[in-house]
C-alpha cells in the first residue's frame, strides 16, 4: 500500500471513530417522519418539507446537485452555490433549471484562495482547511460572501434550509452567521475538517443558538431551530 493510501486509509478510519464517538455524546433525536432525499453520495436528511417556510440555500455543489434537484422539485426556492470550476460546469450541463450562486462561503466578502484536494478533484477548501493528508493538485482565487451576503444576493429576507457541505470553513462560518443574527430554520452541515474538539465547540454555539441536534449520518449534522419546528398535538 502506497504512503498516499495508507494516508487517506488513516483519515477514514479516524473519521469513523470521530462519528461513533460523536453519537454517544450528542445523542441526536432521530424523530420519526424523517426523509433523505438525493442520492447516496450527495443526499440529504430532512425533518419536514415545507417550501413555504422560505428558499433553500445549498452550498457545495461538486458534481452531485441530487439534493438540490429534489428541493427544487418538492417547491423549494433553491439557490445552488459553489465557485469552483467542476460545479459550475456539472450545475450548467446537468441541471441548468437551478439557480447558481458561484461564489463561496465565508466569514467576508473578498476574494480567497482554494485549494483542490489531491485525491477527490471536486473537493475545493479555502486556505488552510485542506483536510486530506495527500494535499492539493492546484490553488485558484474565487469570491467569497457570508450567509447573510448569500440572502442579501439572492434578494431573500431568510431562508428554510442551508445545506453546508464547505470543507473546513464551517466552523467560522457558523459563528459568523450566528453573529448576523441569521437563523435558517433546517441547517444540514459536514463537519470535514475531522477535529473533534471543533465540532462539539460548533455544536455547543448552535445549541445556545436554540437549534437541536436531529439527525446524524456519517460527517453530515442535521440541525432544526427548536422554538419553530412543529409539536405533537394531545387530544
Amino acid at each position: 500500500m502506497g504512503s498516499s493510501r495508507i494516508a487517506v486509509f488513516l483519515v477514514k478510519a479516524r473519521v469513523k471513530l470521530s462519528i461513533f464517538v460523536l453519537e454517544a455524546l450528542l445523542r441526536p433525536e432521530r424523530p420519526p417522519g424523517m426523509v433523505r432525499f438525493g442520492t447516496f453520495y450527495g443526499g440529504w436528511w430532512l425533518p419536514e418539507v415545507d417550501p413555504a417556510r422560505g428558499p433553500a440555500f445549498c452550498v457545495g455543489a461538486g458534481t452531485d446537485v441530487s439534493f438540490d434537484l429534489e428541493l427544487q422539485r418538492l417547491g423549494y426556492q433553491v439557490y445552488t452555490v459553489d465557485p469552483t470550476p467542476a460545479a459550475v460546469d456539472h450545475v450548467q450541463r446537468e441541471a441548468p433549471e437551478l439557480t447558481l450562486l458561484p461564489i463561496g462561503l465565508w466569514t467576508s466578502e473578498d476574494v480567497l484562495e482554494f485549494a483542490q484536494d489531491e485525491t477527490w478533484s471536486e473537493s475545493w477548501a479555502i486556505g488552510d482547511n485542506v483536510t486530506v493528508s495527500s494535499g492539493s493538485t492546484q490553488v485558484l482565487r474565487f469570491p467569497v460572501t457570508t450567509v447573510r451576503g448569500l440572502l442579501e444576493t439572492a434578494g431573500e429576507s431568510g431562508m428554510s434550509v442551508l445545506k453546508m457541505d464547505i470543507e473546513g470553513a464551517e466552523h467560522d462560518v457558523i459563528e459568523q452567521m450566528l453573529g448576523d443574527g441569521v437563523r435558517p430554520y433546517c441547517l444540514g452541515i459536514e463537519f470535514d475538517d475531522h477535529r473533534f474538539r471543533s465540532v462539539l465547540r460548533s455544536h455547543r454555539r448552535l445549541r445556545r443558538a436554540g437549534y437541536v441536534l436531529l439527525h446524524i449520518e456519517e460527517l453530515n449534522h442535521i440541525y432544526v431551530l427548536d422554538a419553530e419546528r412543529p409539536r405533537a398535538t394531545t387530544t
